[in-house]
């Protein structure tokens, strides 16, 4: 098969994972005050539920706080980030795996394993985010 985007990516500078790690930080807090600052004024979201948020940054980010304020309790842990360019695309991604326990309002638990690519404009901001979860927390590395 030839893929259709990239087959020719190199590893990236750590400051990009830096910045997709801080943004899980501020979502596991429960403000997204602070994440503005690494999104581009406008950005796109593909999320694993199928939908998608595209247009400006201000405006979307008011709906995740919503969303993200509909949890009463939220943990979140990393198990792997790398940060990659795509040489041929002149283009900076990020690749985060990790899990989160989720408690709503009604206090049911749902835990979640997640895996995100972010991609970085040109002025270092995240202008695009792809997500995929899968329920449950997947099995240790060898078992």
């Amino acid at each position: 098969m030839t893929p259709t985007y990239s087959a020719s990516f190199v590893m990236d500078s750590a400051k990009n994972t830096e910045t997709v790690l801080a943004l899980w930080q501020d979502w596991k807090k429960g403000d997204l005050s602070a994440s503005r600052g690494h999104f581009a004024d406008t950005v796109a979201f593909f999320l694993a539920d199928g939908s998608s948020m595209m247009g400006p940054t201000d405006t979307l980010m008011k709906g995740m706080q919503a969303y993200r304020s509909s949890f009463t309790k939220m943990e979140a842990n990393v198990e792997a980030v790398f940060a990659v360019k795509s040489t041929d695309k002149n283009e900076n991604w990020v690749a985060v795996w990790g899990n989160e326990i989720q408690t709503n309002q009604a206090g049911k638990v749902d835990t979640v394993s997640l895996q995100e690519t972010w991609r970085f404009n040109k002025e270092g901001k995240v202008n695009m985010m792809f997500q995929a979860v899968r329920k449950g927390v997947l099995p240790p590395p060898g078992k």
